[in-house]
């Protein structure tokens, strides 16, 4: 019924916006935004043409001066428009991703700020990007997606990796030591044996880093050594980062099993989760909620096939966070006061969809 209230009041401000009534800032992009059926987008999609993309239809990570464009945002955004069917507006971001991120080794720079790249890249980004651009290829016949996931993946394989394992970043000199357990996807890894960069020993190699993580009083390792063939675990716990490695789980995994009931059950237990908790005792070791730990949440449970009305829940208490209200300025948004982050606004927004495509909500 919400989605139903909010089309109708969208349809009028498209209205608003195709005659100039409504300043977005971001002339460009918004002018092809405002041709588009407005109702069909989702609050926080809303949120980000008008609000976060700049003039390019580059996201910003948030409001300031200053602003940073990062590979995470354009990854996430990437994935959405894969699972939403948009074909029109991921050829806008495939032609930011070569225009823009692509280095000159083939792959993705984390951060463009001030006009310049950074040399490094950030693994999980460059998988995810690899990731959709595959799905992209398979689904709308391209062929020249296809080719950038060949070339990323192979750049991957030649810089990012360590003792045969890929590592968090290669930063033009080498490749990092380390592997943080949420970087490893298995489903890129796939796309890697399939395009055959990797052979079906490196890429059980690599997502055994993953499936042979033994848990710690119910949680994940943060990371692995390359080098020492160790697990390192924190002494206070980043759900973002436990539920991140969470998903990329397999459905039915035991220790997807495990993180799955103790999330439920704090939910249900206190009506919310916190952004960290203490490895030890399992009590929160912050005040604060945050959107994207709800997100994550839904995307994990949704992925074990947990039950509907926990996950419905969760998404509930997640889109409290939103700004509900269409004449607001920052409608649709997930904002801390009158700030926010790309992140936090990009993983509801997939997750949202994930149910919309699940039939999980309406």
């Amino acid at each position: 019924m919400r989605h139903l209230l909010i089309a109708v009041i969208l349809f009028f401000l498209s209205i608003g916006l195709s005659a100039g009534c409504v300043e977005a800032g971001n002339k460009t992009q918004n002018q092809s935004t405002a041709e588009m059926n407005t109702s069909q987008l989702q609050p926080a999609e809303y949120f980000i043409y008008h609000n976060l993309m700049n003039d390019q239809g580059l996201i910003k990570t948030d409001f300031s001066d200053q602003p940073s464009y990062l590979s995470e945002s354009l990854g996430l955004w990437m994935e959405f428009l894969v699972s939403k069917n948009d074909a029109p507006h991921f050829q806008e971001q495939y032609q930011h991703l070569t225009d823009s991120f692509l280095l000159s080794n083939h792959l993705v720079t984390w951060k463009i700020q001030n006009g310049q790249a950074s040399g490094t890249n950030a693994l999980i980004d460059d998988m995810r990007i690899m990731l959709s651009l595959d799905q992209a290829a398979a689904k709308w016949g391209r062929s020249d997606y296809a080719q950038t996931a060949r070339d990323i993946g192979t750049a991957l394989k030649t810089y990012n990796m360590n003792n045969g394992l890929f590592t968090d970043f290669y930063d033009s000199q080498a490749a990092s030591k380390d592997v943080t357990i949420s970087y490893v996807m298995p489903d890129a890894l796939a796309v890697l044996k399939k395009n055959g960069i990797i052979d079906e020993e490196t890429e059980q190699r690599n997502a055994n880093v993953l499936y042979s993580a033994p848990l710690k009083n119910g949680f994940l390792p943060k990371t692995y050594s390359s080098v020492t063939k160790e697990y390192t675990y924190d002494s206070e716990i980043n759900l973002i980062d436990q539920l991140y490695a969470a998903w990329h789980l397999p459905e039915g995994n035991e220790n997807a099993a495990v993180l799955a009931d103790w999330i439920k059950q704090e939910f249900q237990t206190n009506g919310k989760l916190y952004g960290r908790y203490s490895a030890d005792t399992k009590e929160p070791a912050v005040k604060y909620e945050s959107p994207s730990v709800y997100a994550l949440a839904v995307l994990f449970l949704t992925k074990q096939h947990e039950d509907s009305s926990v996950i419905k829940a969760i998404y509930d208490r997640m889109s409290d966070f939103e700004i509900h209200d269409p004449v607001k300025s920052y409608y649709g948004g997930y904002m801390s006061g009158t700030q926010t982050h790309s992140f936090d606004n990009l993983l509801p927004l997939l997750a949202e969809r994930k149910l919309f495509n699940e039939n999980i909500i309406q």
